[in-house]
């Protein structure tokens, strides 16, 4: 019997390989049976919040990494999440929270309450009082999104030359002050 994080573990396979999420996707990737799996998340909505509930789990992981010892400011955080963002490899998994057109409202409002505080947004005024850490933030989202989609592909040369555009917004901003 394949236990609770094998078959997440299966399920970020099969959105992975850009398969959709379903029951019986995750049975035949981990070997089991639909019930085997339904033993474990009663519905396809119960697997759908388990898989980004990881997925956010190990984002959250590797920010904290990024931000060593502390809690960070909210500008620390944003850097963090840009230098995350513009390093990391992402795949068509990091896009589990548009899997399920049904679920998508509630799929988006548990990753921004997660990954959300990383995002600058409680930096003085707002992001909308900061163009230059706004455009760092759509930097890095735009980085994330186009790789996990495959849309763009940046040579490593490439991500550390916007890497670096990006956390220059985000120091230009501090020198401002």
């Amino acid at each position: 019997m394949a236990t609770r994080a094998e078959l997440l573990d299966g399920a970020i396979e099969v959105l992975r390989r850009g398969d959709a999420l379903t029951l019986d996707a995750v049975a035949r990737e981990t070997g089991l049976t639909k019930p085997g799996v339904v033993h474990h998340f009663k519905t396809k909505e119960g697997l759908s919040t388990a898989v980004v509930d990881r997925i956010t789990q190990r984002w959250e992981n590797e920010l904290h990494v990024r931000l060593g010892d502390t809690t960070g400011t909210a500008r620390t955080r944003l850097r963090a999440y840009v230098d995350f963002c513009l390093t990391e490899e992402f795949d068509a998994s990091d896009l589990a929270l548009l899997a399920d057109q049904r679920l998508r409202e509630d799929l988006s409002r548990q990753w921004v309450d997660r990954i959300g505080p990383w995002f600058g947004a409680d930096i003085g005024g707002g992001l909308a009082q900061h163009p230059r850490l706004q455009a760092a933030r759509l930097l890095a989202d735009g980085a994330w999104f186009n790789q996990a989609l495959g849309v763009v592909d940046m040579t490593d040369h490439q991500k550390r030359a916007v890497r670096e555009v990006a956390l220059q917004l985000i120091d230009d901003e501090e020198e401002e002050k």
